[in-house]
């Protein structure tokens, strides 16, 4: 009896510790994967993002300079929270927000009147709570890829909380005649990553006449 115990004990010590070694291991995996993700969707964004803004301020630069100062702007500091979160699993939903707006700012002054983008978000939430970087903006930019627009018929994409403190992100289903090809890795990005970062899982939906994507605010 006294020599297993000692036995014992040193074997519940030598498990513990391995234990913990390959928690250690799986959690900075996890990271690694979720830097990956991250990494994967920024080179995604980057170049089509700059290409299309560098068009429109081609041609804003001769017909409105002032405006042009303005996209200017609203530019760098998209470009910026694009560089500055490189190795960021999660952000405050406020700074998120913040680079919806600019980005929005963007896609209205090549769009026009032809889209509409509402967020409805109480201040205590848009403070405490946190979001996968790049969340907003691809779903942003994925309604805007997928539905057609007019001045009629702008399109509308909604963004407010549920009770549950979900995230909801809807836009009004107007389906091109044509429709565009998608690979759906972005928003397959962010059902991934979510998956890692909490036990809550991203939710997409298409109903009637709505397509609506329900994101996890993690508090």
């Amino acid at each position: 009896m006294y020599i297993k115990f000692p036995v014992l004990v040193c074997g519940m010590l030598y498990f513990r510790k391995y234990s913990q070694h390959y928690e250690n291991k799986a959690q900075s995996l996890e990271k690694q994967q979720l830097i990956n993700e991250i990494s994967l969707l920024r080179s995604q964004v980057n170049p089509h993002f700059l290409f299309n803004s560098l068009s429109v301020l081609s041609s804003l630069v001769y017909s409105n300079a002032q405006l042009a100062e303005q996209f200017i702007q609203e530019l760098s500091r998209s470009y910026r929270y694009i560089l500055d979160q490189k190795d960021q699993s999660l952000v405050s939903l406020q700074t998120e927000l913040d680079f919806l707006r600019s980005y929005s700012f963007l896609l209205k002054i090549r769009f026009s009147d032809k889209l509409q983008v509402h967020i409805d978000i109480p201040d205590h939430l848009q403070k405490n709570a946190k979001i996968a970087p790049f969340t907003l903006q691809l779903l942003l930019e994925n309604a805007v890829k997928h539905n057609r627009m007019s001045e009629k018929e702008p399109l509308e994409v909604q963004v407010f909380t549920s009770p549950d403190q979900t995230l909801v992100v809807q836009n009004r289903l107007q389906p091109r005649s044509a429709p565009v090809h998608s690979t759906g890795i972005g928003l397959q990005n962010i059902i991934n990553r979510y998956a890692l970062l909490c036990n809550r899982p991203v939710q997409a939906i298409e109903t009637e006449n709505h397509f609506v994507v329900k994101v996890p605010l993690i508090v």
